[in-house]
């Protein structure tokens, strides 16, 4: 039998369709005093996705996300340069 794994796992899917409005006014303090704050958005439906954790751990995510973004982008193709063309 295998051993209980005490780390809970999770894999999840969110497809954001550009537009999509976003949530970001709720922030609270824990019992010990730690801020944290959501970010959610309603994707259409009854679909609707908040992500939750302190400052720091969202300020991570939205790094992450901003570098999957800038590597998806198509590098810029510079045009070529146009030498001797009389007019």
């Amino acid at each position: 039998m295998m051993p209980l794994d005490r780390m809970p796992s999770l894999s999840l899917g969110i497809l954001v369709p550009a537009g999509a409005v976003y949530d970001t006014h709720h922030h609270w303090h824990t019992d010990m005093g730690e801020p944290r704050a959501s970010g959610g958005f309603d994707a259409g439906g009854h679909s609707h996705a908040h992500l939750q954790g302190s400052p720091a751990a969202l300020r991570e995510l939205a790094a992450a996300l901003q570098d999957a973004a800038d590597r998806a982008d198509p590098p810029a193709v510079a045009a070529p340069a146009v030498a001797g063309v009389a007019g």
